[in-house]
């Protein structure tokens, strides 16, 4: 047994040194192919620099010969065999290699000129990346033959380019490459943290909200929902359209098929601001109602929210509707009398509050009224009776205010105020009442 476990554990030490060996090998080989590589690369970068200078390259010569020279140079520093002390150097004949591109498409894009957009958004990753590599692999000398100025170039570069991104997403929205966008997006947004060389120096043409702003849109656009929902919070502080991204995101709930995440997204945003959000109150009330309706009596989804929305904002006049509404529609006409008695306080020339006031004493007397006949008890009856004519008699300076909000609209109300005066006794009024119908 002995034996046998020392024979593995030869095995295993000749296999540890045989893979040390083929490290070492490999390792040569690599450092050997990414020599001849960057060789190779530095030479056509050269060429292609002294041509520029001269302005003797052409922008088909340009693109060309740095696409080239670009997949040489970045075979050679992923390969892993380009020494320490060359990474700069590889890394600045990669950024040579995007930087060329990126101005002849740049002065392409000025003059209207058809180029490929996805080459460009490529291009300019391999230049910032490029960028940040000579950054962090060039030692900083100073003095009058030191590098500090130069890499503060280097730097300005890189912080500038960051609005680059901004202006793929755009030419990627453009198209309706509505993912390619948001990853530009995502670039621009994240852009101190991906290069933290420069974050100190970054500066878009517009403010950041305003990037999330398009970014969310862009995300909308291209039905990116999760997208959206990561990007709102941002997006919305954008304060020069920020009901427009509010509306949107609302709105994209139910392009989702998520109607219930579409009632909570507006209820949630409501309660937190009633004033700020009326439209959106009135929007949740017609919602709630219908529900209700679907759902049956015993469903009541609209006034624990309004009184949710009155208990923060008491002047809420939809809020009060709807509560009024609610409890009308229930034939809880005293409940609904009051509701829409707030209405008309907080808004005095209100139609609608003044006339459905005087139409919830006018359906208690019409549903009063209908079990007088009923009533064996003749006292009981009269005051039935009695107590019918009263609530007429209560509906018409209700009817009457209704009246003086609306005087050229007598459709709206002639035909109620009739009814009131013909069973009060008030036959010259109630004539008046015929002739305006």
């Amino acid at each position: 047994m002995k034996k046998i476990m020392l024979s593995m554990a030869l095995l295993l030490s000749v296999g540890t040194i045989m893979g040390q060996a083929v490290d070492k090998t490999s390792l040569k080989l690599a450092q050997k192919e990414a020599k001849a590589l960057m060789a190779e690369a530095q030479k056509i970068d050269q060429a292609i620099t002294e041509k520029i200078n001269a302005k003797t390259a052409t922008d088909a010569e340009i693109l060309s010969e740095c696409k080239k020279g670009q997949a040489l140079i970045t075979k050679a520093i992923k390969s892993g065999g380009v020494a320490e002390n060359k990474l700069g150097e590889a890394y600045k004949i990669s950024a040579d290699f995007a930087q060329f591109p990126n101005n002849v498409i740049l002065g392409q894009s000025q003059t209207s000129q058809p180029f490929d957009t996805v080459a460009f958004y490529q291009n300019l990753k391999n230049l910032t990346s490029a960028l940040q590599g000579e950054i962090q692999h060039t030692k900083v000398t100073k003095g009058e033959t030191g590098n500090e100025n130069y890499l503060k170039g280097k730097k300005a570069n890189l912080a500038l380019s960051a609005n680059f991104y901004l202006y793929a997403a755009q030419l990627f929205s453009e198209c309706n490459k509505y993912d390619k966008a948001i990853d530009a997006f995502d670039v621009a947004m994240n852009y101190k943290n991906l290069y933290p060389e420069v974050a100190d120096i970054v500066k878009f043409q517009i403010p950041d909200e305003q990037i999330s702003y398009f970014a969310f849109h862009t995300a909308h656009e291209g039905k990116m929902y999760d997208k959206m929902d990561a990007l709102y919070d941002q997006a919305v502080q954008f304060a020069d359209n920020a009901e427009v991204t509010k509306q949107v995101m609302i709105e994209s709930f139910r392009e989702r098929g998520d109607t219930l995440a579409w009632a909570n997204r507006i209820r949630e945003l409501t309660v937190e601001e009633p004033s700020a959000n009326e439209t959106y109150i009135q929007m949740l009330i017609a919602y709630y109602l219908k529900e209700d309706k679907e759902a049956g009596p015993e469903s009541n989804l609209v006034l624990p929210y309004v009184e949710e929305i009155l208990a923060k904002a008491p002047n809420i006049l939809i809020a009060q509707y709807g509560k009024a509404y609610k409890y009308f529609e229930s034939e809880k006409y005293d409940e609904a009398f009051e509701a829409y008695k707030k209405c008309a306080e907080i808004k005095d020339d209100y139609y609608d509050a003044w006339y459905q006031c005087g139409l919830c004493k006018y359906r208690q007397a019409l549903a009063l009224n209908a079990t007088v006949s009923t009533i064996k008890n003749q006292a009981e009856a009269k005051k039935a009776l009695e107590r019918t004519k009263a609530l007429f008699g209560e509906a018409i300076p209700y009817f009457e205010k209704a009246r003086e909000c609306a005087p050229d609209e007598p459709m709206k109300w002639a035909f109620e105020l009739r009814q009131c005066y013909s069973v009060t006794g008030q036959a010259a009024k109630a004539a008046e009442m015929d002739k305006l119908m």
